[in-house]
C-alpha cells in the first residue's frame, strides 16, 4: 500500500487566530512586556482620575445652576466622564498582557475618550466656564497621549495576533502549484 501525505489546507481567514487559541486570553504569558507597553498602561491608570475630575466639573456646573439649554448635555458628559474613567481602567491590564480583542477594545475607547474631551471643551465654550475649560484642556491632553501611546509600535507588536508561519497560505499554495 502506498502512503500519501496531504498537504496542510489553508486557512480561508488568516486573521482569526487557530481554533486552540482564544482572542481574549493572554498573548504571553510569563514574558514581561517592553517598556513601552508597561508606560502605556500606568498613562491608561494615570488618565482615568482626570475623567472624574471632568465629571466632578460637570456635577459642580448642574449644582451651580446652567441653562435648561445645557442641562441635559452636562449630565451625558458626567455619564461619558465617568465611563470613560472606568473603561480606561479596565482596559490597562489587558494591554499590558497581549489580549488582542481587548486591546483594539481600548484604542476605540481611547477615541471615544478624546471625543469625550472635545465635547467637554465645546460645553466649556458654551458655558463660558473656567473650571470645566481647564479640566477639559487636561483631559484632551491625557487622552491625545493615550491614544498616542495605544497607536505606538511596540505596543501593536506587543499585542498583535501572533503570526503562524508554519500554515501556507493561499497564495503559497498557487505558486506551488504553478511550477
Amino acid at each position: 500500500m502506498q502512503k500519501t501525505v496531504s498537504s496542510p489546507t489553508p486557512r480561508p481567514f488568516s486573521v482569526v487566530p487557530a481554533p486552540g487559541t482564544s482572542l481574549i486570553a493572554a498573548g504571553r504569558p510569563g514574558v514581561r512586556p517592553p517598556l513601552d507597553v508597561r508606560q502605556t498602561c500606568v498613562l491608561m491608570f494615570l488618565a482615568a482620575p482626570t475623567y472624574v475630575l471632568l465629571a466632578v466639573q460637570a456635577w459642580s456646573c448642574l449644582e451651580n445652576g446652567v441653562p435648561k439649554t445645557v442641562v441635559v448635555d452636562l449630565w451625558v458628559l458626567l455619564v461619558m466622564a465617568s465611563l470613560v474613567a472606568v473603561a480606561l481602567v479596565g482596559l490597562a491590564v489587558p494591554v499590558r498582557r497581549a489580549t488582542y480583542v481587548l486591546w483594539r477594545s481600548a484604542q476605540c475607547g481611547a477615541v471615544i475618550a478624546l471625543m469625550v474631551a472635545l465635547g467637554s471643551l465645546n460645553l466649556a465654550a458654551k458655558l463660558a466656564s473656567t473650571p470645566l475649560l481647564l479640566s477639559g484642556a487636561l483631559v484632551a491632553l491625557a487622552a491625545i497621549v493615550v491614544n498616542i501611546a495605544l497607536w505606538s509600535t511596540e505596543v501593536r507588536r506587543w499585542c498583535a495576533l501572533p503570526v503562524d508561519t508554519a500554515a501556507p497560505t493561499t497564495h503559497d499554495a498557487d505558486v506551488g502549484s504553478a511550477s
